[in-house]
């Protein structure tokens, strides 16, 4: 015992161990928790099948090609048919049902254009709500005219419904696709799971490696005949979903579909006129174009350009006679000519204007003093840097002042996140508190940072209340340090950053929020 004592970092060595003992704890009480992604053993879709007969018993075998959740198509495996849920191999016959008529079916005219006065029951029983049924009867409107055009609401007012509800409607009057989706990859979980939420049709992601790809070809994009070609015009799917990314690599097999919708999810994408994704889209066979984003225009009239002339190239054929025209808007006149041109082909709508019976939010700023510890940490950072800060915010200083402000901003935070910091400081608590106590290490914790202990005195209070507690921090260490302070007092929690598993699990944990014993939750 004396030779480990002789350790200057033996203490902080035992901390590391006991927190590494509670986070294990942590782990194995949390019923919902897993080693593994549960995904992996969950049904995606069955892509095919194939009856072979048993060398021994002579009788016949049925296998099922599986993808499985969360797992890419490279990754599918072949089942035994009783392995399998019986739902989803009815599902993958009702897929396999070649419809009678493959014709090519042409849009109605304008004048058949009728407003849908409430909405229909979708999948589940689901409704839109009044705007969002406004929304999808203004992209109806815009289809039947001939007009391509943006969703521009704000974010949370279901841009993603309103339009899978709108393909929906165009699949009900017999037109069966293919719908191209295009949309960053964080989302893409998000657009399969409300098609199936809101529609019966037959959507798949296409993404992943050539591998993966080439069996997406294989199995999910067209009717075969019975010597295994494809059957022209035979399209099984109705919805594609797929990335930037594909769209800016070569996907020829993309290019050679007639594609009757395509919607662009954050089409703020598109305001580089050169960029690589418009060269992608202007090579595509694109009938009828939505656009989503929820910031139309963010810096200049060159990107709106851009947006406007993707959309409507004849109208919009010259950024130069645009830019002279609205480049600069400094008069009334421009402002409300450009917004007369804007009007019929966007609709942009806050969450103040359609949702009226949400309360009004209550903002309330507290200032933390800093701790003392942060205090002489904040001042010996200026300090050491002094030279740099007397010289100015200039080019070749730029750099160090940035440096410099982080380690402020970390400082401010939780002087655990500056190298070094946490031994220095356990170090110097043990002066004033007990190395041997239980809660010794979480002490320490607290005491060092103003904020957490703040949070320390208002979590007990709220959670008493009966209220859900949602922290958000732009730096996943700071989540870190949170993550062994909740851990340390016993709450239950969720957390959610970058380093999250899978996209997949995000929904869940987003689920798990309104569990009534979950009491804390952390993203970034």
């Amino acid at each position: 015992m004396e030779e480990l004592e002789k350790d200057p970092r033996i203490h902080q060595k035992i901390k590391r161990f006991r927190t590494k003992q509670a986070q294990m704890k942590h782990l194995f009480t949390e019923p919902d928790e897993d080693l593994f992604n549960p995904d992996y053993v969950e049904i995606d879709r069955v892509l095919e099948v194939a009856i072979t007969t048993d060398p021994e018993t002579c009788e016949e075998v049925t296998h099922y090609l599986v993808k499985w959740c969360s797992l890419s198509y490279e990754e599918a495996t072949w089942e035994l048919q009783e392995d399998l849920d019986p739902e989803k191999i009815r599902e993958f016959e009702e897929i396999q049902k070649r419809p009678a008529d493959l014709r090519h079916v042409e849009r109605p005219p304008p004048e058949k254009w009728q407003k849908l006065e409430n909405s229909r029951d979708y999948r589940s029983g689901n409704q839109l709500r009044e705007y969002q049924l406004e929304g999808m009867n203004w992209l109806l409107f815009n289809w039947y005219n001939r007009k391509n055009c943006i969703l521009a609401d704000e974010m949370g007012l279901g841009k993603t419904i309103q339009s899978i509800t709108f393909l929906y409607e165009i699949f009900s009057m017999g037109i069966r696709g293919p719908f191209l989706i295009i949309a960053p990859l964080s989302t893409i979980t998000n657009w399969e799971r409300e098609f199936r939420t809101w529609t019966h049709m037959n959507v798949i992601v296409y993404h992943g490696s050539q591998i993966s790809r080439q069996m997406i070809l294989q199995y999910e994009m067209f009717y075969r005949d019975s010597q295994g070609n494809n059957i022209p015009g035979g399209l099984k799917f109705h919805g594609l979903i797929t990335t930037f990314e594909m769209i800016m690599t070569d996907c020829p097999e993309l290019r050679k579909l007639q594609w009757r919708c395509v919607v662009i999810d954050e089409a703020h994408r598109l305001k580089n006129r050169n960029c690589k994704l418009l060269e992608g889209l202007k090579l595509m066979n694109l009938e009828h174009k939505v656009l989503l984003t929820g910031t139309p225009l963010q810096n200049s009239v060159e990107e709106l350009f851009s947006l406007l002339n993707f959309l409507e190239p004849q109208q919009f054929p010259s950024e130069g006679a645009f830019l002279e025209e609205f480049g600069d808007l400094k008069t009334d006149e421009q402002v409300k000519k450009l917004q007369s041109i804007l009007k019929p082909m966007m609709l942009r709508r806050l969450k103040d204007d359609v949702e009226k019976n949400l309360a009004p939010k209550e903002e309330t700023i507290i200032e933390v003093e800093l701790t003392n510890i942060q205090k002489k940490y904040y001042r010996a950072i200026l300090e050491k840097n002094f030279s740099f800060l007397s010289k100015g915010a200039n080019q070749h200083n730029m750099p160090n002042l940035i440096n410099t402000m982080m380690e402020l901003r970390k400082c401010c935070n939780h002087p655990y996140l500056i190298t070094g910091a946490e031994e220095k400081i356990l170090e110097s608590f043990k002066k004033s508190h007990s190395a041997d106590a239980q809660d010794f290490p979480l002490q320490a914790m607290i005491q060092a940072a103003g904020k957490l202990v703040l949070i320390d005195k208002l979590l007990p209070k709220l959670l008493a209340g009966g209220h859900k507690v949602l922290i958000f921090s732009q730096m996943v260490r700071c989540l870190d340090i949170l993550e062994d302070y909740l851990i340390q007092r016993r709450y239950t929690y969720e957390r959610i950053d970058g380093r999250t598993a899978s996209v997949s699990l995000i929904p869940t944990a987003l689920c798990s929020c309104s569990a009534p014993e979950l009491e804390g939750w952390g993203s970034t």
